[in-house]
């Protein structure tokens, strides 16, 4: 093929997603269904894209000859794939990515490994795709290499996008290009967290892709192999109803309205809903101070709050990634511009004081926040989490909240919840490690427990002196 021939073929293929996956990928034609089509428009039109989708949908398939449009369809051109796990990004989105590759109408080229299609060593430029999976345990480092993709042209996927962390998310917004498109999919599995907030927001291109839609469906028949039809919808519909959780999310990609397995304070936090204690009406009341209480670490949250009368009524709430001390210290001027804040103490936690959280200088986080002329108060070590999550449940009690400002914390407090043994658990019962799961919503569960500590010291009425020096002995020894 001449020069002018793949230029020609570029353009149409931008311009035309689909014909590309079926001129120039291996997609049949009558493999292109409505949905699917969608799915590469609003790649092509839309710089954000959010899919909420059933099972069996073709997402996966999609989105892996999406990566190929893109890379080859835009020059230079960087492609970023992520998904929960190496088992997810390997076997799944970049098996598919494989597979197209190989079985293209037109040789693609590119030196293609398990999970990187690198164009580089062609051409002399950067251009390249490539996949990783994120993990609790390092997705400090994997959120710091995110922001380090750059180019003319780039594309992020998030498949199962439910259960990428919220680190991931926020690297991804920070991660900027001349041209930029990001796309979300997966089974809204979880009514919390950038997934599920995503498909809310109207900022987004937002789509839903039902079982229900495919031609599988539609038809009765298989038309396309090995996408979902009659055969499963009526299958979950028998064994589950159509009105209930799992039809909705499982067949229709909705998103899921159940409380997290094993939440910890999904009831209470109903309780403090019904009783009027998460409200709007919650204003900051000059005559007190305000408290802060930080979650500090890669992804730190902080909690503003005052004692009036025996309630911990909290006012604001701030939660990031990648920042350091200085940049909360300026949040802190920046609140007591905007609304008056006259701070109290500031309680971290007792690691505050060591290595791990020095900083640039050399000093500690500690030493650098009191050397703005804080006053920094570390709290006692905590004995065991499952206690302080008994403690912070029965702290609840004392808690209000403001409705908008403290959104995330909000949130993030539904959906605390024990850790799920996936070996041992069985689709009709649920084994629980004994410890919670660290999906982004124990950042500001973690803060409220501090809290609960930091309350003992800062409230002014509502606790006895007994019931003070009974809560502090139980985690000081």
């Amino acid at each position: 093929m001449v020069k002018t021939d793949i230029s020609e073929l570029v353009k149409r293929g931008r311009a035309e997603p689909g014909w590309f996956m079926s001129n120039v990928l291996d997609v049949k034609s009558a493999h292109l269904w409505p949905k699917m089509t969608e799915m590469l428009e609003s790649c092509r039109d839309f710089e954000r894209t959010t899919i909420g989708a059933g099972h069996g949908v073709s997402k996966t398939y999609t989105m892996g000859r999406l990566c190929l449009w893109f890379l080859y369809c835009y020059y230079p051109s960087t492609v970023v794939t992520t998904a929960p796990t190496g088992e997810q990004v390997k076997n799944l989105l970049w098996r598919e990515i494989r597979q197209s590759h190989a079985n293209a109408k037109i040789p693609l080229g590119g030196k293609l490994t398990t999970t990187m299609l690198d164009l580089q060593a062609e051409t002399g430029i950067r251009w390249f795709a490539t996949g990783f999976s994120t993990r609790p345990d390092t997705v400090t480092t994997e959120a710091t290499a995110f922001q380090g993709y750059h180019n003319d042209h780039l594309l992020i996927i998030f498949d199962e996008a439910a259960g990428i962390l919220p680190e991931i998310w926020r690297a991804s917004e920070h991660i900027g290009a001349p041209f930029k498109r990001f796309i979300a999919v997966g089974n809204p599995t979880s009514a919390w967290g950038d997934f599920a907030s995503s498909l809310k927001d109207d900022s987004f291109n937002r789509m839903k892709i039902s079982v229900t839609d495919t031609p599988n469906f539609k038809e009765g028949r298989e038309v396309i192999p090995g996408v979902y039809g009659k055969t499963y919808e009526e299958r979950i519909r028998l064994k589950y109803g159509v009105n209930s959780d799992d039809y909705k999310v499982r067949v229709l990609g909705e998103i899921s309205a159940r409380k997290a397995e094993g939440a910890y304070y999904a009831k209470k936090m109903n309780f403090l809903r019904s009783n009027g204690r998460i409200t709007d009406s919650l204003e900051h009341n000059p005559n007190y101070p305000v408290y802060i209480v930080e979650d500090i670490g890669y992804t730190s949250a902080i909690g503003f709050f005052q004692s009036i009368e025996g309630n911990v009524n909290f006012i604001n709430y701030y939660e990031d990634s990648g920042q350091g001390v200085e940049d909360y210290v300026r949040l802190f001027d920046t609140l007591k511009k905007d609304f008056g804040y006259r701070y109290g103490d500031i309680f971290v936690p007792c690691d505050m004081d060591s290595n791990a959280h020095k900083v640039i200088t050399g000093e500690t986080a500690l030493t650098t926040l009191r050397a703005f002329g804080y006053s920094v108060k570390p709290l006692p070590r905590e004995g065991r989490v499952k206690e302080g999550i008994a403690r912070t449940f029965k702290f609840l009690d004392r808690c209000r909240f403001h409705k908008t400002r403290c959104e995330r914390l909000i949130e993030c407090l539904e959906g605390y919840h024990e850790r799920k043994n996936k070996l041992m658990s069985t689709e009709d019962k649920t084994v629980f490690t004994g410890v919670p799961e660290k999906d982004g919503t124990d950042h500001a569960a973690d803060m409220l427990r501090y809290a609960s500590l930091a309350a003992a010291r800062s409230l002014s009425g509502g606790m006895t002196a007994e019931m003070s020096r009974e809560l502090w002995l139980s985690h000081i020894n």
